[in-house]
């Protein structure tokens, strides 16, 4: 995330998303009623029943819905126009939807910066200088090869093995050499600077010998973890573990694992509440740490008005991605928890 300018006297900020998951928090942090300004292009009919042609123009709309549509990679944000230029090609009043990419800038005017959404901001900001990270959890089998994204785990692919115990040692030498193979092309295909090669067994180490003893060129910096399957509860796994915690420090899906686990501790020794009324019971009460929600329902009036009382408070305020399995998680805390 890049941010070109903000003024918060105007409520103003205008941003460049760099990837699909700085367009993710700005999904986030877009609400309802807020004006967005971008290049775009409509369709200019002169006369009724003309075909027309797209006009390049700059719009600016209230925003009524957002949405992201992964297989695009775009941010979509519809809602009526409230001013445009060149004006000949612009009608106020009309729906539009801006579909906003990587690369776009993007002017976004609230009437209200409230901290914990600046504080999103900055941390998008600080992410998008870190190393990006893949994983690669397997074992003799097969490999599962993934991302960990700000809007957490997505699987890229499978590999499988194809070896069998009624092969001659030959030939089960020849197919796990292609599998150790496919598994190394894999990681150097990521585009990611740290790759973590994780799994149950010996497979990851031998692995890690095989490129050793091979002197093969790795153009990623790989690190070895345990994992009790090649599964994606082995990925989370090797996303909580000692082993990769370094890398994974400052990865916001690993926080939201560490939150969980907090909640969980704190759901059970009593120290943690969850929905809107257990919440608002112990505001005041100097007990509340951290509040946790998912991004789906940050928008509802009860849970900004939470929000923004925490926020005077000076609670910290972490918002979960609904879809990611922390997320899932939470939703069976009301969408909203503390600990």
């Amino acid at each position: 995330m890049r941010v070109i300018r903000f003024n918060n006297v105007s409520s103003f900020l205008k941003v460049e998303p760099q990837s699909i998951e700085d367009l993710y928090v700005l999904a986030i942090i877009i609400s309802k009623n807020d004006v967005v300004e971008s290049r775009t292009t409509r369709r200019f009919r002169p006369n009724e029943g003309d075909i027309g042609e797209q006009k390049d123009v700059l719009v600016r709309i209230t925003v009524e819905r957002s949405e992201i549509d992964k297989n695009a990679g775009r941010l979509r944000l519809s809602g009526k126009i409230v001013s445009g230029k060149p004006e000949e090609f612009v009608t106020l009043g009309s729906y539009h939807t801006l579909n906003i990419a990587a690369g776009d800038v993007i002017d976004v005017h609230k009437g209200e910066w409230k901290d914990y959404i600046l504080k999103r901001i900055r941390q998008a900001v600080i992410d998008s200088k870190r190393p990006r990270l893949g994983i690669i959890v397997l074992d003799d089998e097969k490999a599962l090869v993934a991302y960990i994204k700000g809007y957490g785990i997505e699987i890229v692919s499978e590999l499988y093995s194809r070896l069998s115990k009624r092969m001659k040692m030959k030939d089960f030498e020849r197919q796990r050499e292609e599998y150790f193979k496919s598994v190394i092309a894999a990681a150097n295909n990521l585009s990611v600077d740290i790759v973590v090669i994780a799994g149950p067994g010996f497979t990851k180490d031998d692995i890690r010998k095989y490129v050793s003893d091979m002197g093969i060129e790795i153009k990623k910096r790989l690190v070895y973890a345990p994992a009790s399957d090649a599964e994606r509860s082995g990925i989370r796994e090797v996303m909580q573990s000692d082993t990769v915690s370094k890398v994974l420090e400052n990865e916001h899906v690993r926080r939201e694992f560490e939150y969980m686990n907090r909640l969980m501790i704190g759901i059970r020794t009593g120290s943690s509440f969850y929905g809107i009324d257990g919440i608002r019971k112990h505001l005041d009460k100097h007990v509340i740490s951290a509040i946790l929600v998912n991004d789906d329902i940050i928008n509802d009036g009860q849970i900004k008005e939470l929000l923004d009382n925490a926020d005077k408070l000076g609670i910290h305020i972490e918002i979960f991605n609904s879809q990611d399995d922390a997320g899932i998680q939470l939703k069976n805390f009301k969408g909203i928890a503390t600990t």
